[in-house]
C-alpha cells in the first residue's frame, strides 16, 4: 500500500486520513508528534467528503489499480502514454505518489520487447500502379518503432496473412497484435494464434502509432512519385529507410539504433576509394545516386 504522508517516524496511509477526518479518531499507537502531523495533513481535505480541490481522494491502492486500468489499459483508456493518462487521472483524483505509479504502470502495462507487440493497418485504395498494386499494409513495433510496410494488389485475408507472415520469419513470432475491425485480420491472426486487440470502431486513434506510420509514409510518397502518382511502390522502401533511420519523438533512438544497436550507414558516409571492406557500401551509394 502506498502512502499519503510519510515523514520520517510518521507514516499515514489514506485509510488513516479517512477515519481521522470521518470519526476524529486516530490509529493506535501514534505518539503526540505523529498526531499533529496527521491533523495538519488532514487540513487539505474537504472535511467528510475527502477531496483536495475538486479532485476525489483515492482510499486504497485497489482502488488507483481500477482507476489505471479504466483510463489506460480498458478500450475507453486506449493504450494512451504517460502524460495523456497522467493528465486525465490527476484532473480527476489523488493519492500520493500517483504520478510515480501512473509512470511505472504505464511502463509495466506497455512494456514488450522487440517484434512482441506490433500495430497493423491498411492504406488505399491508391492509385493503381503499374504491376497492380493499390494498397499498402504497414505494421509498426511498438518498441523500437520500426516500420515494415507491403504493397498490395488487394486487401483480401490471404494476402494480408502472406505479409504478417513475412514479418514473424523476419522478427519471430509477435505475442500480441493491434488492429482495426477489418475482415482481413480477423480470421488469419487467430490462426496465428497470436493475441489480438481491435480498436474501437468510433475511437481509431487507439492505434494511433501505425495510423502515425500512414501518414508519414503517404507524406513522403506524394514529394516523391509521378505526375500520375502510379509509381508509389518504387519508393516505398526508399521510405521505409527513411523513417527507421531518424531518431523517433518518444523513444530519442532511431528504430534502427533499436534494432541493431548501431546507426544506419548513408551513402555520402561510404569511403570514396573503394576496397574490399567497402565494396558492397559502394554499390549501395552507387545504386542510390542511380535511383
Amino acid at each position: 500500500l502506498h502512502h499519503l504522508f510519510s515523514s520520517d517516524d510518521s507514516v499515514r496511509t489514506s485509510p488513516e486520513i479517512y477515519a481521522f477526518i470521518s470519526a476524529g479518531s486516530y490509529p493506535s499507537g501514534y505518539d503526540k508528534a505523529q498526531r499533529q502531523n496527521l491533523r495538519r495533513y488532514a487540513s487539505k481535505f474537504k472535511q467528510k467528503e475527502l477531496f483536495v480541490g475538486t479532485r476525489r481522494v483515492v482510499k486504497t491502492m485497489d482502488d488507483a489499480r481500477k482507476i489505471f486500468h479504466e483510463f489506460h489499459s480498458s478500450p475507453i483508456g486506449g493504450h494512451t502514454g504517460t502524460h495523456k493518462t497522467l493528465n486525465a487521472v490527476c484532473s480527476r483524483f489523488y493519492w500520493f505518489g500517483m504520478t510515480v505509479d501512473i509512470k511505472t504502470w504505464v511502463c509495466i502495462n506497455c512494456l514488450y520487447c522487440l517484434w512482441e507487440l506490433i500495430g497493423i493497418d491498411l492504406t488505399g485504395p491508391l492509385p493503381k500502379t503499374s504491376s497492380g498494386f493499390q494498397y499498402i499494409l504497414t505494421a509498426t513495433d511498438y518498441f523500437s518503432k520500426w516500420v515494415e510496410a507491403f504493397p498490395l494488389k488487394t486487401k483480401s485475408a490471404s494476402e494480408v496473412a502472406q505479409h504478417l507472415c513475412s514479418i514473424i520469419y523476419r522478427h519471430g513470432c509477435l505475442k500480441r497484435i493491434l488492429s482495426d475491425q477489418g475482415r482481413e485480420f480477423v480470421n488469419e491472426v487467430s490462426l496465428l494464434r497470436i493475441e489480438r486487440s481491435v480498436t474501437a470502431a468510433y475511437h481509431p486513434q487507439t492505434n494511433g502509432l501505425d495510423e502515425k506510420t500512414n501518414d508519414n509514409i503517404k507524406r513522403a510518397l506524394r514529394k516523391l512519385v509521378n505526375d500520375q502518382q502510379n509509381n508509389w511502390e518504387v519508393y516505398l522502401d526508399s521510405t521505409l529507410f527513411s523513417l527507421r533511420s531518424k531518431v523517433h519523438i518518444t523513444t530519442k533512438y532511431t528504430p534502427f539504433f533499436l534494432m541493431y544497436g548501431r546507426e544506419a550507414v548513408f551513402p555520402s558516409e561510404v569511403p570514396a576509394q573503394r576496397t574490399a571492406g567497402n565494396c558492397a557500401g559502394a554499390d549501395l551509394a552507387k545504386f542510390s545516386q542511380g535511383r
